[in-house]
């Protein structure tokens, strides 16, 4: 699922962590905040008492006017003693950071679009990142971070860090979503008093593994998101973020972490891992330093498989039925995932780092689990949707079949789909930026295209819904 290819613009107002300058809009060029929104997300820890909040900037399109564009965003009252750290992700191809004088508040916010050379981080970029993780110290928060309780699976509830959750860019991205009111086009921050304003507004959301994991993973495993106080609306439901997302996960993830590895696409520079980029992105995220080593690269790449992709066969009866965050991608929960492993995988070229066999011993030149598409119709639209996976590799199947899996009538891969449909879309190229759930995040490489993804293997064991 490829973002759309524009490259968006934030340019940041003076002394933009400060209250006013949180509360006044940042504004977007390069992209259209009503088709290919940009998101930014500021997470603040009091640091004499430890507690946390969450304050979302408002991302208005240059020129756009108050009143008529967006409804102005509401003044946060910050603590005391505060600490603030912002992020940001893009349903675009790239985010780049600006302000109107010269680079200096950038510099005074201790912003970073990307590698210490200059170059941006694909989607993500972030202010003071590095700064809040400093001040957010687990004795300062150690009571704000709930404990992670027991899934329906058996397992402790997956945070941001576990590998059920991520694709080939972990930690990228934010769980914050704006209102849009989709005849007017007027755009406005979720809160109360908003959504009453704005009767049949359309939320706008971020593809992002964090907002996976906390409005779609966690809950079909019966686990609630951490979730804190939001600035906007005090008063109101209370909201998540990256931040506190990456705080849970360093405290309770346990020694196995899907960090930011050497092959991450957002941190290639000419087309070749860079260490020094990578820890740039990892201090921005609350992760440990890299060593770039090729066996870091194998771990990931093992625990891809060995976690990712066994992960979705254990959880299969919880995943099943559930809904899609993409309804483009999968018809539910169990497809979304698989097709987005295989994107990440083929992406990647895995086979090349970790080999992996089918039933008969031979090398897999594709995923180990394949999307079986259909065409299906969307909102006035066809897409081709993953209405079903096939798990090629001998140990996938053999856990299908203890989990519950197919029986011998699935081994043969689904009909063909023979009818000619005009104007499909693959959806894995195409993003629906609006809605909620919409364009949960697959993975983006702004310096490379992806490869086409192989056909599934007759050998292979099917899921069919």
């Amino acid at each position: 699922m490829a973002a759309s290819g524009v490259n968006c613009v934030v340019t940041l107002p003076v002394n933009a962590l400060s209250a006013r300058g949180l509360a006044t809009p940042w504004t977007v060029t390069g992209c259209d905040q009503t088709t290919t929104p940009t998101f930014a997300e500021c997470t603040i820890v009091d640091t004499t008492t430890g507690a946390l909040s969450v304050y979302s900037p408002l991302l208005v399109n240059k020129g756009a006017k108050a009143g008529v564009n967006f409804i102005p965003p509401v003044q946060p009252i910050l603590p005391a003693k505060n600490v603030i750290g912002c992020w940001f992700g893009t349903n675009g191809m790239t985010t780049t950071l600006a302000d109107r004088n010269r680079g200096r508040d950038l510099i005074a916010a201790k912003c970073s679009n990307g590698g210490l050379d200059g170059s941006i981080v694909g989607q993500f970029a972030a202010c003071n990142g590095a700064a809040f993780f400093k001040a957010a110290t687990p004795t300062i928060v150690q009571n704000q971070i709930p404990l992670l309780m027991m899934g329906k699976n058996g397992k402790p509830c997956y945070t941001t860090r576990s590998f059920q959750i991520i694709d080939m860019d972990p930690s990228d991205n934010v769980v914050t979503t704006y209102l849009m009111d989709p005849k007017t086009k007027k755009v406005a921050q979720k809160t109360v008093r908003n959504v009453a304003a704005m009767r049949g507004a359309q939320e706008i959301s971020n593809g992002s593994d964090n907002l996976l994991l906390d409005a779609a993973y966690r809950p079909a495993l019966g686990c609630a998101p951490f979730v804190v106080k939001n600035l906007a609306d005090p008063n109101g439901p209370k909201v998540g973020s990256l931040a506190i997302n990456e705080l849970q996960a360093a405290k309770l993830q346990g020694k196995v972490q899907a960090l930011v590895p050497p092959t991450d696409p957002f941190v290639i520079v000419n087309a070749k891992p860079n260490l020094a980029k990578q820890n740039a992105y990892r201090i921005q995220v609350n992760q440990p330093p890299a060593t770039g080593s090729a066996a870091e690269t194998r771990s990931f790449c093992q625990n891809m498989l060995d976690i990712t992709a066994a992960g979705y066969i254990t959880d299969l009866k919880f995943l099943i039925g559930q809904t899609s965050p993409d309804p483009a991608n999968g018809i539910d929960l169990f497809t979304f995932l698989g097709q987005r492993f295989e994107a990440s995988w083929m992406g990647l070229g895995r086979n090349k780092v970790i080999p992996v066999f089918d039933a008969n011993g031979r090398p897999l030149k594709g995923s180990p689990i394949t999307a079986n598409r259909v065409p299906m119709q969307l909102d006035g639209d066809q897409a081709m949707v993953a209405k079903s996976l096939t798990f090629q590799s001998a140990a996938l199947q053999k856990l299908l079949k203890a989990n519950g899996g197919p029986t011998k009538e699935a081994l043969l891969p689904p009909p063909r789909v023979v009818k000619k449909v005009k104007k499909v879309k693959n959806a894995a190229t195409n993003r629906n930026p609006v809605g909620n759930f919409a364009g949960v995040e697959q993975s983006q490489n702004p310096e490379s295209k992806g490869q086409p993804l192989d056909k599934e293997s007759k050998d292979g064991l099917t899921t069919d819904e």
